[in-house]
């Protein structure tokens, strides 16, 4: 069963407890018990389900280690011809510009001008204009993943904008592969949300897509095209 009919079947299973009222308290017992067999799981298992949700959902995943990330990163931005690029204020943002300024060696610079990365925090000024048509990748760093759907928690707020990581063409996200837990349920559970919940949490799952056009399947229709998770298996 994939996440898409895990999540239906969850969908059906709520509308028939609104209809019929006596349903609900079994419907409460088999979301506990499928909680639990989630929570039975080994962590491997967890992260192999992880990947292969985001895998089925056409994003990208690069397994990387905490010394090697932003340098594999710089490889990936290069070859994709990304020159702009907006990561959230903080240390991982920081890292990656660090490392993208070191990454142009001399005969790069002499033999591709072009591969220079402008690198910006998101404390640079930008107008809506220049984030929407300018840029062409944006940074973010995820707190958790949820392997049971092969999400990514991303708590927005001003070092973090929901905007980041929802409009450029090429959205980037880093996960340490320790805060992958079984589900959203377990995730509240455990009580890991955080403790002043910004405006909006985001649960991002793969690039854009959308069916609204003669139900059909189409990706960066209304946000970024592609979707790379760098998840560190170190960490």
């Amino acid at each position: 069963m994939n996440s898409r009919e895990r999540i239906l079947q969850r969908l059906y299973a709520s509308q028939a407890s609104a209809q019929n009222p006596e349903q609900t308290s079994q419907t409460t017992g088999i979301q506990a018990e499928h909680a639990a067999g989630w929570t039975q799981l080994a962590q491997s298992e967890w992260l192999a389900s992880f990947k292969q949700n985001l895998l089925d959902n056409h994003a990208e995943v690069i397994e990387t280690t905490t010394a090697n990330w932003a340098g594999e990163l710089a490889q990936q931005l290069t070859a994709r011809g990304v020159k702009r690029l907006l990561s959230g204020e903080h240390e991982q943002g920081r890292v990656l510009l660090n490392a993208l300024a070191g990454y142009v060696t001399e005969y790069q610079a002499a033999e591709q001008p072009s591969a220079a990365i402008d690198a910006q925090l998101v404390t640079t000024a930008l107008s809506k204009e220049e984030l929407f048509t300018a840029v062409d990748a944006g940074f973010s760093v995820a707190s958790a993943g949820l392997a049971e759907t092969g999400s990514l928690l991303v708590e927005t707020g001003p070092q973090e904008p929901r905007a980041l990581s929802l409009v450029p063409p090429l959205n980037i996200i880093l996960l340490n592969a320790s805060a992958i837990t079984a589900s959203f349920l377990t995730l509240v559970q455990a009580q890991k949300l955080p403790a002043h919940m910004p405006t909006n949490v985001l649960l991002i799952s793969g690039p854009s897509k959308t069916a609204d056009i003669q139900q059909t399947l189409a990706y960066g229709a209304h946000g970024p095209k592609e979707l790379i998770v760098l998840l560190l298996t170190d960490a």
